[in-house]
């Protein structure tokens, strides 16, 4: 029997690479020049897209916004039953207080924390951003961004990729200063810092946290409405690339007489999607249209390419799933995977689903700390 030793290089590149993380790191272990293998950049790339190809992947849901119920869990892409629980104080001193994803990204999820610190016995909260790959356990606490005293009333946006042209990962953070002036940020894996970017968005827009992932291609997108003191005003599609650090607009498909009453952005098979949740009906019935965006050339339309109908209004839709199913949660915070195609909903035994994030990744083995 050969031992990793033994193995010719290319060969050994081309067995590894189709094994899964869990079991890569344990191969790290069998000898010096498996590590080094395991942990080379190009052997990394190329087992993220095997691993992509196949599908391999899992999912992390994030239960809860109170301190008494506030939870990560890892979960099966395929069958949605819980595998693991994450302990968020193995990277704080202080109480977390509440979370939010932005990602995935290459196997990477973005993490805003709250911390709730206690000094002379009063309460304060700090935020922190942590990047964490969960198959490789691996994380990264960001260096803190220091609050403009002099600039009260803030509120930030995050989003979360990959700069192909660098080989770098940034966060990037938008900033907004009541509504009259905006700044923008971007953090550099490669280096741990934050610089500030010359370029922002219109200061008047009011931009939607993510509620599904909506990153693709090295774009991270948000959805936003101008901020003129009413619900309904002007929509449009906010982009950042990660690469040219550039912002642009892309205006909504046409109502077409709707009377929508949320909307957001998912990234669905490689595809940007706008999910356009619509008045209900006379028995309290739902539906959801969903648009896909096209790119051709420099012009950008919708097309719509899926009704989800009769939904029960007092449900609310976190997750839109590649293989067509959906996952929402009922009057009873209990998540439901739903069929649109046979309005089959089954329980997924999972509670206390209040304002739940659900995403699912690619596993890598994408390092963090060098």
């Amino acid at each position: 029997m050969l031992w990793g030793r033994d193995l010719p290089e290319d060969l050994s590149m081309e067995i590894l690479s189709r094994l899964p993380v869990k079991s890569l790191m344990r191969c790290k272990c069998v000898s010096k020049s498996w590590y080094a293998l395991v942990t080379n950049p190009s052997f990394i790339t190329k087992h993220l897209k095997i691993s992509h190809n196949l599908n391999r992947g899992a999912a992390i849901l994030r239960l809860g916004g109170g301190l008494d119920q506030l939870s990560l869990s890892t979960l099966s892409n395929e069958t949605l039953e819980v595998s693991g629980d994450v302990d968020l104080s193995q990277w704080f001193q202080d109480e977390v207080s509440m979370v939010s994803m932005f990602g995935p990204c290459n196997g990477i999820l973005c993490l805003s924390v709250y911390l709730r610190k206690k000094r002379d016995g009063h309460s304060d909260f700090e935020s922190r951003l942590v990047l964490w790959n969960p198959a490789t356990r691996e994380s990264k606490t960001l260096p803190p961004i220091h609050r403009q005293l002099d600039m009260p009333d803030l509120t930030s946006i995050f989003g979360f990729g990959f700069d192909s042209k660098t080989n770098d990962y940034k966060v990037v953070r938008i900033m907004n200063f009541r509504y009259r002036h905006c700044k923008v940020q971007v953090f550099h894996l490669s280096t741990n810092s934050w610089r500030v970017l010359d370029s922002s968005p219109d200061p008047s827009y009011f931009i939607h946290p993510p509620r599904f992932s909506s990153y693709l291609n090295g774009v991270y997108y948000w959805w936003a409405r101008v901020h003129d003191y009413s619900y309904m005003g002007r929509r449009l599609l906010l982009s950042f690339d990660m690469s040219n650090e550039v912002f642009q607009e892309v205006l909504p498909p046409p109502s077409e007489g709707r009377n929508c009453i949320d909307q957001d952005i998912a990234v669905i098979n490689e595809t940007v999607t706008l999910i356009l949740p619509c008045n209900f009906d006379i028995e309290l019935k739902v539906w959801i249209e969903i648009w896909m965006l096209n790119e051709c050339g420099v012009e950008r339309t919708w097309t719509k390419i899926l009704t989800i109908r009769q939904i029960p209004v007092f449900w609310d839709l976190i997750q839109l799933r590649e293989d067509g199913l959906v996952v929402l949660i009922d009057e009873d915070q209990c998540l439901v995977l739903y069929d649109p195609r046979t309005q089959e909903a089954r329980n997924l035994q999972i509670y206390e689903a209040r304002s739940a994030q659900l995403v699912s990744y690619t596993e890598s083995l994408v390092l963090l700390n060098g």
